[in-house]
């Protein structure tokens, strides 16, 4: 059983260590928002959840009428999020929904504290608003289907805009990375003078939107600091890590140590990919269990600030290894290979089951991609709520294709 290691793992998850739970513990207590409550027995079962719901979502995307419902619903549930993230920006909101029972950090944002989850929850809905709005305004002009186009042309504007209302970069850099090929996929073509007076008049409620939203100043400030960071970071002489039994007298009131002894252009994330890969390599094939970053890195570590600060003490900021440290290797290639193989699904997709289908396929890979992108930077997929309209996208980018059983016989694809 020494021998292999990676078998004690089939039943028990690696301790965390006794200063890291004492540590967390404190932090909890002080900053409960601060926290995610990812524990092996929610962690678990929700992830089982979403595998069960994979195929079953596919099918029930293959008709119209459901895959309609699934992006309505992620739209105006995410549009709702960023109309509140607005309005507590425009009143300066010191908790979710003006509660003053406990007060939130200052970047929160909608109903999210970790304002990097509200970029990326806002990245799964954009595309699929636009998705909406070129199936709209591509049908017969009726009333209804102008009305439905104008609707979804307004969310599209705001959810892409609601990128300001949080500071987050990465979701920030995701949007405009996949902007560029969700207009070629949807095959936007701008003609006449109509087009150009309805595009100028969104980028200018685009530009009001931003204006108004009231994180233009720190989102400027934190681009500065990250290039300021970038330049110099790499060229800073590396220290000698304290030992862990002088870290009670150097932490601060906010409960963490404000240094790392790793440098380089990647800092205290670098730190904590290569905690990731020395637990990866400890237990490659069933990980030390759900939820237990924690006690893999508390185990793989000895530097303060990932082991203090309450962010690296749940989260790797790499998503692919994160997974891996938990699940193990062959569990992290089913699920990233299910993610990553929609986004190719649609990319190689020739035929197609409708063109709302296709719309909506091809938003969905875009949106996947974004959150896909910002993972390998940051912590997106260990949110449900974004893992929960993650596979939704999914489901969606892989239903729209026709696979070819069904372009032999229809009875034999209807069979199948």
């Amino acid at each position: 059983m020494a021998t292999f290691p990676w078998i004690t793992g089939l039943a028990t998850a690696t301790p965390v260590a006794s200063f890291t739970e004492t540590h967390f513990a404190r932090v909890v207590a002080r900053w409960s928002l601060k926290t995610v409550s990812r524990t092996p027995e929610n962690t678990l079962p929700f992830a089982v959840a979403l595998a069960a719901a994979a195929l079953p979502l596919i099918d029930l995307c293959r008709a119209r009428t459901w895959a309609l419902i699934f992006t309505i619903t992620l739209v105006v549930t995410a549009t709702g999020v960023a109309v509140l993230a607005f309005l507590q920006n425009y009143t300066q909101a010191t908790g979710v929904y003006w509660s003053e029972i406990e007060k939130m950090p200052a970047n929160f944002c909608g109903t999210f504290f970790h304002h990097t989850a509200a970029g990326a929850y806002f990245n799964t809905a954009w595309p699929l608003a636009a998705g909406l709005s070129v199936a709209a305004w591509s049908v017969t002009r009726t009333p209804l289907s102008t009305s439905v186009a104008v609707v979804t042309s307004a969310a599209t504007l705001l959810l892409f805009a609601a990128h300001g209302s949080h500071i987050s970069r990465f979701p920030q850099v995701a949007a405009l990375l996949v902007a560029p090929f969700l207009w070629l996929g949807l095959k936007i073509r701008v003609r006449g003078k109509r087009a150009l007076v309805l595009g100028a008049t969104g980028i200018a409620a685009l530009l009001l939107i931003l204006t108004m939203s009231g994180r233009l100043g720190d989102i400027t400030a934190r681009w500065r600091y990250f290039f300021t960071h970038f330049s110099t970071s790499a060229f800073v002489e590396p220290t000698i890590s304290p030992p862990e039994s002088a870290w009670p007298a150097l932490i601060r009131d906010d409960l963490f140590i404000p240094f790392t002894s790793h440098y380089g252009w990647l800092g205290d994330r670098g730190e904590g990919w290569h905690t990731a890969l020395r637990a990866i390599a400890d237990r490659p094939l069933t990980g030390h269990g759900p939820a237990n970053w924690m006690g893999a890195a508390s185990q793989h570590s000895d530097d303060p600030f990932v082991r203090t600060f309450f962010q690296f003490l749940q989260f790797t900021h790499q998503d692919l290894l994160q997974c891996a440290v938990e699940w193990g290797v062959p569990a992290t290639l089913g699920w990233w290979g299910f993610l990553v193989g929609a986004v190719v699904a649609v990319v190689r997709t020739r035929g197609w089951r409708s063109p709302l289908h296709r719309s909506l396929a091809v938003a969905a890979a875009c949106a996947l991609a974004a959150v896909l992108l910002q993972a390998q930077l940051d912590f997106p997929l260990e949110m449900p709520a974004v893992a929960l309209n993650v596979i939704v996208l999914a489901a969606l980018a892989w239903s729209g294709r026709v696979s070819p059983a069904s372009s032999v016989h229809p009875r034999i694809a209807s069979i199948a």
